[in-house]
């Protein structure tokens, strides 16, 4: 995929911080900001902030390597492209999926997430069409996305299984609903 400027403004923002805290010197700084400003696409600006910061808050993350928790809490935030055919899972612990800033490679978009004993959370952006399919056996499998007003409104279809666990798709909650509760609150108290 094609880098964008706010992309490259974010590496760049990285290697300010370095340079500023004498992470890397000038003239390193120099030439990595060169290498930022004329990369054509995302593949070209992790490696620049790569031994800067922990791989969870590099400013944009190119993972295709499956998220699964084992026993554990594991989180996927911030800017990163996801891939088609992306799988989730877990096992015994918890996994934190924050889409609202992810790249998007294709309007629909397909994942795999599985839960056993375990709790998968996925946050959407407003507008996204969410399609749950797979199977539940003592388990849930949830979302309170709604269809956007798009014409042709991006698609993040999940298949996969719940097994004694939870996998749950979460959007933002419309703005009108809360501002009708709140006039009703204060009409009724």
């Amino acid at each position: 995929m094609r880098a964008s400027d706010s992309d490259r403004e974010r590496v760049g923002a990285v290697l300010r911080s370095a340079v500023t805290d004498g992470r890397i010197d000038m003239e390193e700084f120099e030439e990595r900001l060169e290498r930022a400003e004329t990369a054509r696409t995302l593949g070209e600006l992790p490696e620049l902030t790569a031994d800067l910061l922990p791989a969870e808050e590099q400013p944009l993350q190119l993972d295709p390597e499956p998220m699964v928790s084992w026993f554990t809490t594991l989180r996927r935030r911030g800017r990163w492209v996801a891939v088609p055919g992306e799988q989730a899972g877990a096992v015994c612990g918890r996994a934190e999926i924050d889409m609202r800033e992810a790249l998007l490679t294709h309007n629909h978009h397909r994942m795999t997430v599985s839960a056993f004993l375990g709790r998968v959370v996925i946050d959407v952006p407003e507008g996204v069409e969410v399609r749950l399919g797979g199977w539940s056996f003592l388990g849930r499998r949830s979302t309170n996305a709604r269809r956007g007003a798009a014409s042709r409104p991006p698609v993040l279809e999940i298949d996969g299984f719940c097994l004694f666990g939870t996998v749950r798709v979460r959007a933002p909650r419309r703005r009108l609903r809360l501002v009708r509760r709140r006039a009703r609150r204060q009409l009724g108290g």
